[in-house]
């Protein structure tokens, strides 16, 4: 099923929101001097970023399957390549927020939050160098990012700049861009760039699923067949408790028809949206749905 992880939720329509803007330096260049954050989240608005936090953006390079393995050198050389053509939009505009450490695992809260950077991207490497069926998750919301990293993989893809390798004709990569929040854990191979981010001092809680809420249908034909599956997405969610389509995700699955009756029940589900402090922000995460058969262990 790794070809429907690409499959893009076009049902669903994202409203406009407003956005706060977030600083961004460049690899091996001076660091701007400290700015004030503009906040213009919707209710953000009255809470005010407390500060701003440097973290670095790292990428990792892996296969989407497990049981492959890369040359050891092929992540270093992938982001040296991909740092090389990436040009850094100087602002951002930012919307999806995420827990900053310390959190509690049992209450699924964290003392304070930020907004993220990131993007996720797929690609097919084949061992001349060639690349195939490139696709861009935007989960955090910032289409200059996710546009400027699926720009760098067409030109690496053009120029055949993806590491060379011996072994399988061609290895379907995960390429994911996220924010570390402990820089000094982040080896030189995967590091990007810096970036200075709003951080709120507000309890953060994730959005949740409705208690009240019903699952996915269970598809009639599956149900008759007595076939299980099990569905598994990330995905961010709005401030109004919608799912944002281009931030859809499909991580596994195994049938077509479960993945339909998922995507059907997510395009007009209501979660319970994440909060900062009293106020309801964007928030990415991921969740599972578990289709099962009475009798069926």
């Amino acid at each position: 099923m790794k070809s429907a992880r690409f499959f893009a939720l076009s049902v669903l329509a994202a409203p406009v929101i407003a956005c706060a803007a977030v600083q961004f330096s460049e690899p091996n260049r001076p660091k701007p001097p400290s700015a004030l954050v503009r906040d213009t989240v919707g209710c953000l608005d009255t809470l005010h970023a407390t500060d701003s936090i440097t973290a670095v953006i790292k990428m990792t390079v892996k296969p989407q399957d497990s049981k492959t393995k890369l040359p050891p050198d092929f992540e270093g050389l992938f982001v040296q390549e991909f740092r090389s053509r990436l040009k850094v939009p100087s602002n951002l505009s930012l919307r999806v927020m995420e827990g900053w450490t310390p959190c509690d695992s049992r209450s699924h809260k964290c003392a304070s939050g930020v907004l993220i950077v990131g993007s996720q991207a797929y690609a097919t490497a084949h061992r001349d160098g060639a690349v195939s069926r490139i696709a861009v998750v935007d989960f955090a919301l910032t289409p200059a990012l996710a546009n400027a990293v699926g720009t760098v993989l067409q030109v690496m893809a053009k120029d055949r700049a993806f590491p060379f390798f011996s072994g399988p004709d061609s290895i379907p990569l995960d390429i994911s861009i996220h924010t570390e929040q402990h820089p000094d854990t982040v080896p030189t191979g995967r590091y990007l760039f810096r970036a200075r981010i709003p951080h709120y001092a507000f309890q953060f809680s994730p959005a949740e699923w409705p208690t009240d809420a019903r699952g996915p249908k269970y598809p009639s034909i599956a149900e008759r067949a007595r076939v299980p599956d099990s569905v598994a997405l990330t995905f961010s969610i709005l401030p109004d408790g919608t799912v944002a389509p281009q931030s859809v995700d499909l991580q596994a699955a195994h049938y077509t028809d479960f993945v339909r009756a998922v995507f059907d029940r997510i395009a007009t589900m209501r979660y319970v949206p994440g909060r900062i402090g009293s106020c309801p922000v964007a928030t990415w995460g991921a969740q599972s749905f578990l289709f099962k058969i009475p009798g069926i262990p």
